[in-house]
């Protein structure tokens, strides 16, 4: 991957991310509506598309560039994943708990289930929230279930690619039966994501047919979506399947047929990203600084930012209509910033605390538990 491409992909990162901010920002009870970004009302489903074919491509390319062990692998990615998962959830309970005795009809309705908290709070801790057809919302923070998908995607690819015949099989059919279907019905746009690495890293395509998949993914993905066809594949699969099956049991797996045009064209569009992205490299270093800046926050505002919309709504409770979207939104955007350095900078803190206690568990193991 050249460095334009790296540059390219942060800053969609990021956009996706942003997109998923204004998506919820724009809900009538936190802002009264941002006129100027309503049409992002019906975007944030595609956005996690992008972050998916982006988790595979990354994975994909550390499995095979950098993190050469199984060990390495799951000390990695358990200390990108707890670095903004076990903040978000603190977050989430304090702001949540604070937020509810200021306004507490804002916290009320099928958004907000209060119901065994300490389960919501184990159960994605150890992201095991939307396995088959539960789905465990962490109170306020609905954008959380997204990792409950994630951290399978990863175990399974483990499964795969650090383990040789017949063990692979076993590990890979063991992992996909306790994720279950609503999980699964999603993988393959992660995998895509893996496609693109190998296709890019071992193939070579003209530059033709590179502007052709670079700038035709993005006007067939805006045909798509101005056409209305995602709300249209949405209204079939729930005339098919029924509204207690969709609503009730795929949860936010219920987009998939519009995810299954969705996810391919992000990757054809990164397939040809990897051969254009030299002509417009220049002007991308130009910004280089601010791009890899703001990409480095996209966990933060993924994870922090609907329970932070929720608390500032409440917060500003008394603030005139015309100015409460401001203050909401830069209360959230401030504290994302502030919250989202430390957790970005002690995420090499945490990999290294891992890895020691996983030394000392081996060690005890191998004593047979003598210290």
């Amino acid at each position: 991957m050249n460095k334009a491409s790296s540059i390219y992909l942060d800053l969609v990162r990021f956009l996706a991310a942003a997109t998923v901010f204004l998506v919820h920002a724009q809900y009538e009870r936190f802002t009264g509506g941002l006129p100027l970004v309503a049409a992002t009302a019906k975007l944030g489903n595609d956005a996690v598309m992008v972050f998916f074919v982006l988790s595979g491509f990354v994975i994909a390319y550390v499995a095979d560039k950098k993190e050469k062990t199984l060990k390495d692998y799951a000390l990695s990615r358990l200390a990108r994943l707890y670095s903004v998962a076990a903040p978000a959830l603190a977050l989430t309970v304090a702001v949540d708990y604070i937020g509810s005795r200021i306004d507490y009809g804002l916290y009320t309705g099928w958004d907000f289930p209060t119901d065994h908290p300490l389960w919501r709070v184990l159960a994605n801790f150890f992201f095991v929230n939307e396995l088959w057809f539960f789905s465990v919302r962490p109170f306020s923070n609905g954008p959380y279930w997204s990792l409950g998908y994630e951290f399978w995607y990863y175990v399974i690819f483990a499964a795969a690619f650090y383990f040789k015949p017949p063990v692979r099989y076993w590990l890979v059919v063991l992992a996909c039966c306790i994720a279950g279907p609503k999980i699964l019905l999603l993988f393959p746009i992660w995998l895509l994501g893996v496609w693109v690495y190998h296709v890019t890293k071992t193939r070579t395509i003209g530059e033709t047919l590179g502007w052709i998949l670079f700038l035709g993914s993005i006007g067939t993905y805006l045909f798509f979506r101005i056409a209305g066809y995602p709300e249209f594949l949405l209204d079939r699969t729930v005339a098919t399947f029924g509204d207690t099956v969709v609503d009730g049991w795929l949860g936010q797996s219920k987009y998939f047929l519009s995810s299954y045009v969705i996810g391919p064209l992000v990757a054809l569009h990164f397939v040809g990203l990897s051969v254009v992205s030299q002509k417009f490299g220049r002007f991308l270093e130009v910004f280089e600084r601010p791009i890899r800046y703001l990409a480095s926050y996209t966990f933060a505002i993924y994870l922090f930012h609907f329970p932070l919309l929720q608390f500032f709504a409440a917060l500003c409770i008394a603030v005139a209509p015309s100015l409460r979207s401001t203050m909401v939104l830069l209360g959230v955007v401030a504290t994302i910033w502030v919250v989202g350095a430390v957790t970005e900078s002690r995420r090499a803190d945490l990999k290294r605390w891992l890895g020691s206690m996983s030394d000392v568990i081996h060690r005890r193991a191998s004593s047979g538990g003598r210290v």
